[in-house]
């Protein structure tokens, strides 16, 4: 590419301002809040664009490291006249200084946060006002705070996307929020206290992650009973049970490591990565994801049996073993690997991992992508061509394409060379 010159620069910004105030104003909204309310001064053109676009009030701290206080929020609301399209309430800092509820109130009210359609809340109470938002509002993150028992149930008839971290509030009053939102998608759970158990029925959830608390009165137990569109279960750790009843469109399910407490569909248990009882596959899914120090390849192999119509297994290898924890056993004739694509993270190259690698290239006839995600940043191309042949990649069964990527250095198995990124 050419330098750009002075009149080319003239000539591209010409171009944009001849757009429509529509098309501007969509962008601007989409912009930081300093760089959106910036644009004011590039010309006469774009002088009243912020305050006619939607508002994305995302005040992060100044180059100083000057945190973001009250009045800094409320300047910018009083000098937008809305409407709003997302709001993120910034963390709180000390010395700081929290906003009263009054204060919130006042926010929610404003002009500025009307239409509201995404919502960032943190560190402070809701506000009546937030009931304000419940014919717009459609992706929502609550962290940090506490719902009131006896507060009116929040109802969001366009909420698409909800995320609870840290959050306090009792089994009622969660089944109550989810009951408020008939069109929700997904939903996250992250350390959140006041309830043991939660049960899912629902028509549009397409999504769940879950992460239990780490101490206290914290979620135990998650069941599905019924989700006709579920297409992803993510587990991210804690000591939660998870039961699936009614899933039939479950395809992403992951993570399963040796410490997963249960995981149950109809009858077939799960007791981290190893099936404690099989009276039936689960056909639906097609990405599994393991998350296991010491998982041997015979596990692998019961778990794909599991999951007959896998295509995709991801891998990490999160700490190192001291022994050889990969072992073969004789196969069935009639296992069928239908996987299309591996990804292996934290790999070392050490006997352990490529004894696992290589089944795989030697028996998956329908692989089509194998990734290697190398732990460690000092790896040559020597090392990468070293493994190639360990690998017995030029022998594989199906052609695939092979990847090992690092932090300094990305190969294919078509490119023994190596390319250096950085």
């Amino acid at each position: 590419m050419g330098m750009v010159t002075r009149a080319k620069k003239r000539t591209l910004e010409d171009r944009i301002s001849t757009l429509p105030d529509g098309v501007l104003g969509d962008i601007v909204s989409l912009l930081p809040t300093e760089d959106g309310a910036r644009t004011q001064v590039l010309s006469s053109r774009w002088r009243h664009l912020w305050r006619s676009a939607p508002l994305n009030l995302d005040l992060r701290d100044d180059p100083a490291g000057r945190g973001i206080l009250p009045s800094d929020i409320s300047r910018v609301l009083s000098a937008h006249p809305g409407p709003g399209r997302r709001f993120v309430m910034p963390p709180h800092r000390y010395g700081m200084g929290y906003p009263t509820m009054t204060t919130l109130d006042g926010w929610f009210r404003s002009p500025a946060l009307g239409n509201l359609q995404e919502l960032e809340f943190r560190d402070s109470m809701l506000p009546p006002s937030v009931h304000r938002l419940s014919r717009t509002l459609c992706v929502a993150l609550f962290s940090r705070i506490s719902f009131p028992p006896d507060r009116t149930p929040l109802h969001w008839p366009l909420l698409k996307q909800l995320t609870l971290s840290n959050v306090g509030i009792l089994e009622g009053s969660l089944h109550a929020l989810l009951s408020g939102c008939p069109v929700l998608e997904s939903l996250l759970l992250l350390r959140n206290g006041c309830f043991r158990r939660l049960q899912i029925v629902s028509s549009s959830l397409r999504s769940i992650g879950v992460r239990s608390g780490d101490y206290g009165n914290k979620l135990r137990e998650l069941v599905i009973e019924d989700a006709p569109c579920l297409e992803r279960l993510l587990y991210f750790g804690g000591d939660v049970n998870i039961s699936v009843i009614s899933a039939p469109r479950l395809a992403i399910l992951g993570n399963l490591f040796e410490g997963f407490p249960r995981l149950q569909f109809g009858a077939t248990v799960f007791q981290g990565s190893t099936i404690v009882s099989m009276s039936a596959v689960v056909r639906s899914v097609k990405v599994l994801a393991l998350c296991d120090a010491k998982l041997c390849l015979d596990a692998v192999l019961n778990l794909m049996q599991c999951f007959p119509h896998l295509q995709k297994l991801y891998i990490k290898i999160t700490r190192v073993c001291g022994k050889d924890w990969c072992t073969y056993r004789k196969l069935n004739n009639t296992l069928d690997i239908g996987l299309r694509k591996i990804v292996i993270r934290n790999y070392r190259g050490n006997k352990s991992h490529i004894n696992l690698a290589r089944f795989f290239v030697s028996n998956a006839r329908g692989l089509e992508s194998m990734r290697f995600e190398i732990d460690g940043a000092n790896v040559s191309t020597t090392w990468i061509q070293r493994q190639q042949r360990l690998l017995c990649i030029k022998n594989n069964a199906s052609g695939a394409q092979f990847d090992f990527v690092s932090p300094n250095i990305l190969t294919g198995s078509n490119d023994t060379n190596g390319t250096f990124l950085w």
